[in-house]
């Protein structure tokens, strides 16, 4: 059952959680951002791909850890279109076509249930397939499971190559960003509260302002309809004793990729602010312990894989044995202690 991690679980003594007291002086970054100086680490230019410098900071105004100076929404979708496959992630479709199995069976089957199950009193014919937008859809390995579970797909993808590759596959995908979408261009292909559950995996990070991406996908959701958050959970009480214990650098900031750092009840209150209900709130494997059993794979890829695959052999097998309701279980209570590598919440929009 679901608990509030914005009253339960974390104080204003659990660093840098938000509410907790400052360690650094307050620094006002320009009229829109200011808060606590946290950290300042060099990453590409979007742009050019100069290196130039990014800090971190606990914003006030944003309730939430961002980096600064955030790249212009134009100058963001440049670098999706142009470099992030291409330069930064090149293995990554590889990666996903050999990791197939795992992605169907441990992430996206049991994600893509539990929003059917928690759509609630569809105004649309009962008979009627339920609709599925997955915004940043990349390969197209969520909207194949959807499309097999009876849903009308369509998908969000930055990149026109990896959208392509999603269209070949029958679904219907813009290659673009939300913003500039014909989904929320009214008119064009208005399918404004026509989704009864968009999902958007490992997106809400990347965005220059995540309140306004929210409130997008809430006009697009019909009421009773349901959103699937995934983001790293990032500056987690595990990741900041491994930095402590390896005397490392903070890894897990890797602008311009990662432009926000989510944890269980920043990410909360964001979507409340949207005017989401939570149903649903969980980690997942919590990847870092590995870092304080001595697997360093920070910087190291042989590593980081063999970690990986640990990973999903587990999540496997826990699946085959029709353990999948006890690691569901598992995850969910490692989250009042803000463990597990990534954090996966499920949202309603209220009908009325």
């Amino acid at each position: 059952m679901y608990e509030d991690f914005q009253l339960a679980g974390h104080t204003g003594d659990d660093f840098p959680e938000w509410g907790s007291s400052p360690r650094r002086p307050l620094v006002v970054f320009d009229m829109a951002h200011k808060g606590e100086w946290l950290d300042s680490v060099i990453g590409p230019d979007p742009l050019t791909g100069d290196p130039m410098i990014y800090h971190i900071v606990r914003c006030e105004l944003c309730i939430a850890i961002h980096v600064w100076p955030l790249p212009s929404a134009a100058v963001l979708t440049h670098y999706y279109m142009t470099t992030f496959y291409q330069q930064d992630k090149p293995e990554y479709l590889e990666r996903t076509a050999r990791d197939r199995i795992w992605w169907e069976s441990c992430v996206w089957r049991p994600l893509l249930q539990q929003c059917l199950d928690a759509v609630h009193e569809p105004v649309r014919p009962l008979s009627a397939p339920f609709r599925l937008l997955d915004i940043g859809c990349g390969p197209a390995v969520s909207l194949n499971v959807a499309a097999c579970m009876g849903m009308q797909t369509y998908g969000i993808e930055p990149n026109r190559a990896v959208a392509d590759l999603a269209q070949q596959r029958g679904h219907i995908v813009y290659a673009g960003t939300l913003e500039d979408s014909p989904f929320t261009t009214p008119g064009i292909f208005d399918l404004r509260q026509c989704f009864q559950i968009i999902t958007a995996y490992e997106v809400l990070e990347h965005q220059v302002c995540p309140d306004d991406f929210l409130l997008r996908c809430y006009d697009l959701l019909e009421p009773g309809g349901v959103l699937m958050i995934e983001v790293p959970n990032d500056y987690s009480p595990i990741q900041l004793l491994a930095r402590e214990q390896l005397h490392e650098k903070p890894w897990w900031l890797a602008p311009p990729q990662h432009l926000f750092h989510w944890s269980p009840k920043t990410l909360q209150l964001c979507l409340r602010r949207a005017g989401f209900t939570i149903l649903d709130m969980r980690g997942t494997y919590p990847l870092d312990q590995a870092l304080l059993q001595g697997q360093n794979y920070i910087g190291n890829d042989v590593v980081g894989r063999q970690v990986h695959t640990a990973r999903m052999q587990w999540e496997l097998d826990m699946l085959q044995k029709g353990k999948w309701s006890q690691v569901e279980a598992e995850y969910r209570a490692n989250l009042y202690h803000r463990i597990g590598r990534e954090i996966v919440c499920i949202a309603r929009k209220e009908a009325g």
